[in-house]
């Protein structure tokens, strides 16, 4: 896990050179969270699959409901981490003037897409769950694409509903999305975790 959290750092290091440079936008580096949110998972429940982790695990006091407890921690307290450094560096990037990114719009982007890579890892770990890393590989690519369109969609609805968009759609419709998909993200996560501990406590090992 260590040694794969440090291919994370450096792919932040490389991908934030390349936007000083004008590569990419700046809103390429909060997308990282999502990769991480896709990534994270899979790899962990197939080390675990390859050890056969589970079975001495579930043996353990912690039994088959750490064994799900910690998976659900894992992923969330490596979400929040990477997006509070991609948000740090991408202010101080902003604020040197190396970006051209708002305070306000960096803050925003970093939310919504870990808003976004708590909904993939709600919908993916009960899968990885029940059925292993190497038989869900497919499923998880069409939910990691299904999710990132869904993402985009209501990003250009954001924007349609800004300012400068050409939707006249009412105020507090616009100040309720990002309410609506902090709630679902949240609650979601919250429900997963339920359902993960239901299908692992009838899996057999």
């Amino acid at each position: 896990m260590r040694k794969q959290l440090s291919y994370y750092l450096i792919f932040v290091v490389l991908y934030a050179g390349l936007t000083v440079a004008g590569v990419f936008t700046p809103f390429i580096l909060p997308g990282i969270v999502v990769l991480v949110g896709m990534m994270l998972p899979m790899s962990s429940v197939g080390y675990d699959d390859q050890a056969r982790w589970d079975k001495y695990a579930a043996a353990t006091p912690a039994g088959r409901a750490g064994m799900v407890a910690a998976r659900y921690l894992s992923a969330l307290i490596v979400l929040v981490a990477g997006s509070a450094l991609i948000l740090v560096l991408m202010l101080v990037l902003g604020l040197t003037g190396l970006i051209d990114s708002p305070p306000v719009e960096s803050i925003a982007a970093v939310l919504a897409c870990l808003c976004v890579a708590l909904v993939f890892d709600a919908v993916i770990l009960p899968i990885l769950i029940k059925f292993g890393a190497e038989k869900s590989r497919i499923i998880s690519i069409i939910i990691f694409v299904t999710v990132f369109g869904g993402a985009m969609l209501i990003t250009q609805l954001a924007k349609n509903l800004g300012p400068g968009g050409g939707v006249a759609f009412p105020a507090w419709l616009a100040a309720a999305l990002p309410v609506v998909l902090a709630l679902v993200s949240v609650g979601g996560f919250v429900i997963s975790y339920f359902i993960s501990l239901g299908i692992y406590g009838k899996k057999e090992l």
